[in-house]
């Protein structure tokens, strides 16, 4: 039996671009899979309405969401914060 991988090891990282959609992108959190978004370069009215759709999936599966940049944020379950290697992914690559 392999052992399961830790939440850190999990993460799709995506940069946002114009074609990209958003339905696919929350189904990837509804699978379970910790999300970072990338929305450097991507238009500033567009990204507040993604943040603002993904919210909403990630309350619905009771997750968290992180700023770990200015225009970088990571999505996922509470259930994949738990081993404690998304809270420290987060503080090594947040800007200070």
């Amino acid at each position: 039996m392999e052992k399961q991988k830790k939440a850190s090891e999990r993460i799709e990282f995506i940069l946002m671009e114009e074609e990209m959609y958003v339905l696919k992108v929350s189904d990837k959190l509804l699978y379970g899979t910790p999300i970072m978004i990338n929305f450097d370069g991507y238009d500033e009215i567009e990204a507040n309405k993604v943040i603002t759709f993904l919210s909403g999936v990630t309350y619905a599966i009771d997750g968290e969401i992180e700023v770990v940049q200015r225009k970088v944020f990571l999505f996922a379950s509470k259930e994949d914060y738990k081993d404690g290697s998304l809270r420290k992914f987060v503080k090594q690559h947040k800007e200070l």
